[in-house]
């Protein structure tokens, strides 16, 4: 009779903790969205103004397509890009810490606003 109890008790131990285990990772993941929510860290989308993106990258879909739809292997797709990516890599070739004779030159005279605003337009089309 105590096996039977004790069978009991151990598989109802082992539901509360499954549970439990369920209950800390829901808990956890939760407070990692709204970290990351707080944060700005899951920005996808730049501060900039995707109208003025719009007519600033014009200069940048000769290349890379209308639209960032580009279909050529030598230029890379910017449409739907994360707005930090796009962000960074103009700031490098602005800065000329990532090199490209033809990158270099389109970026460097590009402000902080100007990347903000190809960034946001570049990141909100698909």
């Amino acid at each position: 009779m105590t096996t039977g109890t004790t069978g009991s008790t151990l598989t109802t131990q082992v539901k509360c903790m499954a549970f439990a285990g369920r209950a800390f990772m829901l808990m956890a993941s939760l407070a990692m969205i709204i970290g990351i929510t707080l944060t700005g860290v899951g920005n996808v989308y730049a501060k900039g103004s995707v109208k003025a993106g719009a007519v600033k990258a014009r200069a940048c879909q000769v290349c890379h397509g209308k639209g960032g739809k580009s279909t050529k292997e030598t230029y890379p797709i910017l449409a739907g890009q994360h707005a930090a990516y796009i962000r960074k890599q103009l700031r490098a070739f602005r800065a000329g810490t990532r090199k490209d004779p033809i990158m270099n030159g389109m970026a460097a005279p590009l402000s902080d606003q100007d990347i903000e605003d190809v960034a946001a337009f570049f990141s909100s089309t698909k």
